[in-house]
């Protein structure tokens, strides 16, 4: 019998870095470098340039991928009437005509530019690609969410001068967001450069930002739109939600409708006919989220990016439709029951889900003062204990602190050498930070410490988990049932004679559903340190989709090769086994 704890040790190192969108620790750590900010990309100097050129306003010309290529380029194609534009952004704020145009930002799911009129001022232009989510409701969601955030909230986000969400019914042929250029200059230009004591103002207004979002609740679970953009407004009633200070208060203007978030859209999601709310209580969310990934299992989805383990291959793990549906089923069965137990972290709020450096911009006179925060792209009213998380920008590599107390430097640290002291000092830096952060949230905004500090708790995870079953988690989620089963007199309450819960357990497992699903969990467990191996090995992947810049392109590629070559090399056994980890291998097209 496999050794339970390390297997699920394995699951539980894994699960600390994973959202509801099912991007793990690995993905976040490396999306600054290609993030949606403002760094120039391409220039387009008035309009008279060669059609060459011009085309490269719609196609991504920022990076390559190391595998899957030309689906990657595909969905980041956006064919739009380029004179139009420059006509409506001239239109939008009262210029005679825009005489540059900038490209300056390519991230995952759009284009942005820079656009420079004849009187001197500038504006963005963001243009959502293919794969930002639903053709309408993206684009018009992201609008309201901006106004909401900007103008009710009184959050630093920039103005939306004009808008289309209906590339059908606008001369550009295209969904675009026309707003003011952000003031300011990013933080990943200053970070390294300003003092502790800054860095600490500038994460304390992050905690107020945070608080403000957190205290604003919602009575649906959904996107924030606009009520007239939604179909069927009628059916639609206004708007109800507690303001920051908690007063109740009803929005003609604004209402709460069908989720843009990510997770019910990337990877194939997006073509299933599945529910996408709203949502009235958060069983029916966690509901609709097991349902989606029953959706996904059968349809046949594998999930195209950097897997969590490398299964499939011979003896590994072999993630079946079975093995997921059974998965799924058996945590419908608790599902109303295991929710997180503190009930202040299912509140419906709205959240910045990628606050990394490139996403806020500071005064450039005094960095210790946020100016703006960009991107609120598919940001989504989802219960809190979901989106809660370190902000991105607080991200390091290192172990977290054992406590919330002063992080010490390492006890041999004048014995080592200069650039390891270096390194200590560097991590004793961003531990400090993680943890000023946490108190900061203990001391004002306790339901996102409640929800972050409750991350390990077995009724946070056995209510996340089902979302990541595209990703091959139904083992840990299986795992996770069986942990709830111990629990279950803890979780329902006992009953009358104080010896057994108030209602049954609803799960049995045979000894031989209890064998397979260890034997699964160990080889979970072995395919994911193949991974960790490989990865290590290639020396290849900057990026957790296979992106890689146009300059590490060949370098990159010829390391990929040679590391499936070395890693044919060690696991085949057989010519047939070969071939079975090249169909496996999601790296070889």
């Amino acid at each position: 019998m496999p050794d339970e704890m390390t297997s699920k040790g394995h699951f539980l190192k894994r699960i600390l870095g994973i959202t509801l969108s099912g991007r793990s620790s690995f993905s976040d750590a490396s999306m600054a470098s290609f993030s949606s900010g403002y760094p120039k990309m391409s220039e387009t100097e008035g309009i008279a340039d060669a059609k060459d050129d011009l085309d490269t306003l719609h196609r991504f010309t920022s990076g390559r991928w190391l595998w899957n290529e030309r689906q990657q380029l595909a969905c980041r194609y956006v064919k739009f009437d380029f004179p139009a534009l420059l006509q409506l952004a001239a239109s939008a704020i009262g210029s005679g005509s825009c005489t540059r145009v900038l490209k300056i930002s390519e991230g995952q799911y759009n284009k942005v530019f820079q656009l420079t009129m004849d009187d001197g001022r500038e504006i963005v232009a963001k243009l959502p690609n293919p794969n930002a989510g639903r053709p309408h409701f993206t684009t018009a969601s992201e609008v309201a969410t901006m106004d909401f955030l900007r103008n009710v909230l009184d959050l630093p986000v920039p103005r939306v001068y004009a808008w289309s969400s209906r590339a059908s019914e606008n001369p550009l042929g295209a969904e675009y967001i026309l707003m003011e250029k952000q003031a300011g200059v990013i933080l990943t230009d200053v970070w390294d450069s300003i003092k502790g004591k800054q860095k600490v103002r500038l994460l304390d207004q992050v905690v107020d930002i945070e608080r403000c979002l957190a205290a604003t609740k919602f009575s649906k679970f959904g996107s924030l739109y606009y009520k007239d953009d939604l179909p069927g407004k009628s059916d639609y009633t206004s708007l109800l939600y507690i303001d920051a200070v908690g007063n109740e208060v009803q929005s003609e203007i604004f209402d709460i409708g069908p989720t843009n978030h990510r997770s019910f859209f990337d990877f194939g999601r997006g073509e299933l006919d599945i529910d996408r709310g709203p949502w009235s209580t958060i069983t029916e969310v966690v509901t609709a989220v097991a349902q989606r990934e029953i959706a996904v299992a059968k349809a046949g989805l594998r999930y195209p990016l950097m897997p969590e383990g490398l299964f499939y291959g011979p003896r590994q793990y072999q993630p079946s439709l079975t093995k997921k549906l059974s998965a799924l089923g058996n945590y419908l069965e608790v599902a109303p029951h295991v929710l997180p137990e503190n009930k202040a972290t299912h509140a419906s709020t709205l959240w910045h889900g990628d606050l990394h450096s490139q996403n806020i911009f500071v005064d450039p006179e005094d960095p210790s003062r946020i100016v703006g925060i960009i991107d609120w792209q598919s940001a989504s009213a989802c219960p809190l204990f979901m989106q809660a998380e370190r902000p991105a920008f607080l991200d390091y590599n290192g172990p977290l602190p054992e406590d919330l107390g002063k992080v010490p430097l390492p006890p041999n640290f004048d014995a080592m050498d200069p650039d390891e002291q270096r390194k200590a000092k560097a991590l004793h830096r961003a531990q400090t930070l993680h943890n000023l952060y946490l108190v900061r949230c203990l001391q004002v905004n306790q339901a996102v410490f409640q929800a972050i500090q409750g991350q390990n708790a077995l009724r946070h995870q056995i209510s996340v988990v089902p979302g990541l079953v595209l990703m091959d988690y139904e083992p840990l989620l299986h795992s996770l049932l069986r942990d709830v089963g111990k629990e279950w007199a803890c979780i329902v309450g006992v009953g009358g004679d104080a010896s057994s819960p108030k209602m049954p357990f609803p799960l049995q497992f045979s000894e031989e559903e209890i064998r397979q699903q260890d034997h699964d969990a160990e080889l979970w467990a072995q395919g994911v340190e193949l991974m960790d191996a490989f990865v290590e090995d290639t020396g290849c992947f900057k990026h957790w989709d296979g992106r890689v810049s146009n300059v590490d392109y060949d370098k990159s590629r010829r390391e990929l090769d040679e590391g499936v070559r070395r890693f044919l090399d060690r696991e085949a056994r057989s010519d047939e086994e070969r071939k079975e980890w090249l169909k496996a291998l999601p790296f070889v097209d």
